[in-house]
């Protein structure tokens, strides 16, 4: 064949010409330029890094005629011949093909003769992982004291494969994946060595496709070269990979972040059809993400694809780290469901149908509008300081007996008292006698008022509370308000219902509503906050579970475990735990818990009732709970004289007694 391919042609020929790796070839040209050579070497590390590469240079360099020397000379002789391998002085093994007791005696039988030509014989055995156990036995005593004339280097990309006798009789150098940018500027060399035309952002997605491997840029350069007519393309280089251009996959994120799930799927079934894998659309959209999380937190730690376009900028803004985490964990989700399941297409479209479901993205959408809340109140607290510290002012009159043009500030020795009072902070000021709390929170507002008469000098006049008329509402309205809650508290608070009542269910899914659980899910997790004592305790185990449904005084918590529910409904703990309910949300609630799984066959049936509804007042019945492991209580236990110890008691109060066996 004529032609070379690139990856053979730009081969490294010396130490230079090695892409990363410089604590390798650093240590290597000291040794050799100091004649300080090992007998034996491990070189690990990943695909397309260098590991055989180097080993030949090193072969090169240590038979070169101008040894010892930091570089080979690739002019002489000798470093032409065990370049074109024409010298039988260094010999390549592939111990995936070689990898028998058999191979290995004949080396260590060949081993003591002398090289033909240069200095050393040089063996390199690469994949050396894939060796028997037998033939390493057969390798060690050779790899521990061979002939002074010879070294041996191992290339692995398996370390960990490899016995310790032999990592022990061997330095060990980790190569490591080669940066982006130290790829990306030896395919510059090449692309200008070479006159080939290719966009830069070709250039990028190659240099980004390739996990570090040096060999698999230049071999996806050559085959991008042999595709495209004339100038390499960024789609053309997507062509070959079968990865997703960036275009199309920020098109499809806008559908998926704008609840377009129809509008997604269709682009994906587009994808599909021009061949791209399912399992490389996953990839593409995590890659995607991850560099909109790098561009909302970090000014630019690389170049993104489509970081100067003004659509991607104005989509970045409404995008925050909740978001990103929830898509990039739904990703990895579908990424793993991959592995285990023969039509990837089905995984992807039921992660856009998770993706755009509302219910799931609830407690998100939660923490956004509470970070939106924070902020707009501390700019509130920071306008109010503001106004707080605006001095007081005072009309100046002209001479001319005109209204005023400027206003000075007025000193506050000039002030009366209840000015003074007017301006002083909040927790400093002297409540006025008939209000809560003063009226007068900003400074005085003077209008500007054509005078008539002889002006007057400007004195202050002490402002009384006589002078302040109160609101037409008062203030404390929402004391005299009945509680929100007062109908159904009524109606429901002194019903009997039994430990596990279907009845209690009923009432308050007829009766509950989504914002008075939204309302009270925003608080659900500062019960812990508000509590100390025994009542952290009982407030844990409330939290630990999930508000699935209220009515504002009624609320069904569901837990992993029937056990932790009968728990949590024994009189002892239940009392306790309404307590902590009543005393955080200020009002009694009484509550069931209940086994998820149970939950998820009450919520079914009754979403189905409620689709079938005919009218809005009709009233939804449920069938009884079915579940063997829930326990129900009597109204009056049987009283009786309690032996067990106290150790016996706190376990069973916390695991539950169907769980703990004493022995």
């Amino acid at each position: 064949m004529s032609y070379t391919a690139l990856y053979r042609k730009y081969r490294p020929s010396d130490f230079k010409e090695v892409a990363g790796q410089q604590h390798i070839t650093q240590t290597f040209q000291n040794a050799l330029k100091l004649d300080k050579l090992s007998h034996a070497y491990l070189f690990s590390g990943p695909r397309g890094t260098g590991k055989t590469s180097i080993a030949k240079i090193i072969a090169k360099a240590v038979n070169c005629e101008k040894a010892p020397t930091d570089n080979p000379c690739n002019v002489c002789e000798i470093c032409l011949g065990i370049q074109n391998n024409t010298i039988n002085d260094v010999i390549e093994i592939d111990a995936a093909s070689n990898n028998g007791v058999d191979e290995i005696r004949e080396l260590r039988d060949k081993v003591k003769y002398l090289p033909s030509l240069g200095r050393y014989k040089v063996y390199i055995i690469d994949e050396v992982h894939m060796l028997s156990i037998g033939a390493f036995n057969a390798l060690l005593k050779t790899l521990e004291e061979p002939p002074k004339h010879v070294i041996f280097i191992l290339a692995t990309t398996e370390p960990h494969k490899i016995p310790a006798t032999i990592h022990s009789r061997c330095q060990r150098f980790d190569f490591r994946g080669v940066t982006e940018k130290e790829i990306k500027g030896r395919l510059e060399e090449i692309v200008s060595q070479e006159s080939i035309q290719i966009e830069p952002a070709a250039l990028d997605v190659i240099t980004r496709s390739v996990d570090g491997g040096m060999r698999d840029a230049v071999s996806l350069l050559d085959q991008a070269l042999a595709f495209s007519e004339g100038e390499i393309k960024a789609a053309d280089v997507h062509a070959i990979r079968g990865s997703v251009q960036v275009e199309d996959i920020f098109n499809m994120a806008i559908a998926l972040h704008e609840n377009n799930v129809p509008l997604a799927l269709d682009r994906l079934d587009t994808l599909l059809a021009e061949g791209k894998e399912a399992r490389r659309i996953v990839d593409d959209l995590i890659m995607f993400y991850r560099d909109v999380m790098i561009d909302i937190n970090i000014d630019a730690i690389q170049s993104h694809p489509l970081r100067d376009f003004e659509a991607y900028q104005t989509w970045l803004k409404t995008q925050t780290n909740h978001d990103i985490f929830y898509v990039i964990d739904l990703l990895h989700e579908a990424k793993n469901q991959m592995r285990f399941t023969t039509n990837p297409k089905i995984v992807i479209e039921l992660l856009f149908m998770k993706w755009g479901d509302q219910v799931r993205k609830e407690p998100m959408t939660l923490m956004k509008k509470q970070s939106v809340m924070e902020n707009e109140i501390q700019q509130l607290k920071k306008q109010l300081e503001n106004l707080l510290d605006r001095p007081l002012v005072k009309p100046k009159f002209s001479e001319e007996d005109k209204p005023f043009t400027h206003v000075e500030a007025l000193p506050a020795s000039d002030l009366s008292p209840s000015e003074k009072n007017a301006f002083k902070p909040k927790e400093e000021q002297t409540p006025f006698p008939s209000f809560d709390k003063p009226q007068l929170e900003k400074p005085v507002e003077f209008k500007e008022e054509i005078i008539t008469q002889e002006p007057k000098e400007f004195e202050p006049q002490e402002i009384t509370t006589d002078e302040i008329q109160p609101e037409e509402k008062p203030l404390k309205k929402e004391a005299t308000q009945e509680h929100p809650f007062k109908d159904l508290e009524d109606r429901f608070l002194n019903k009997k219902y039994g430990t596990y009542d279907i009845k209690f269910v009923e009432d308050v899914l007829n009766t509950g509503g989504r914002e008075v659980r939204i309302d009270m899910v925003k608080k659900w997790y500062d019960m812990e906050r508000t509590n100390s004592g025994e009542s952290l305790k009982y407030a844990k185990l409330i939290t630990e579970g999930q508000l699935v449904a209220t009515n504002g005084i009624m609320i069904i918590v569901t837990y992993k475990t029937a056990s932790t529910c009968n728990r949590m409904m024994k009189p002892e703990v239940y009392e306790k735990m309404a307590q902590v309910l009543k005393d955080f949300y200020q009002r009694p609630i009484r509550f069931l818990a209940l086994p998820e799984e149970t939950w998820e066959i009450i919520s079914d049936e009754f979403v189905r009732h409620f689709r079938a509804k005919k009218t809005n007042d009709e009233w939804i019945t449920l069938s009884t709970i079915q579940n063997t492991k829930l326990v129900s209580i009597p109204e009056r236990e049987e009283t009786y004289e309690d032996t067990r110890s106290g150790a016996e008691k706190e376990a069973i109060d916390l695991f539950g007694e169907d769980i703990v066996k004493i022995k």
